[in-house]
């Protein structure tokens, strides 16, 4: 998926209004983000797109996001 798509994925998505968590707890949100971009799940340290990471924060949450990690590979 190319920049463009994403862009076009993401007003779609948000478009749909308020989408309901696929599933509860801390990693929900990223995981009805992803599923709804059409990524598949992965726990693997490397990027969702060509060179970049997906990263979800639900609004009012205190739990930290990380947005940046050395990574060697």
């Amino acid at each position: 998926m190319n920049l463009q798509q994403l862009k076009n994925k993401l007003n779609n998505l948000k478009k749909k209004g308020f989408i309901p968590s696929t599933r509860k707890g801390p990693t929900g949100i990223g995981h009805t983000l992803e599923t709804h971009l059409g990524i598949k799940e992965n726990n693997i340290a490397l990027p969702d797109l060509v060179e970049a990471e997906i990263k979800a924060h639900r609004t009012n949450s205190n739990n930290m996001i990380t947005l940046f990690t050395f990574n060697r590979k």
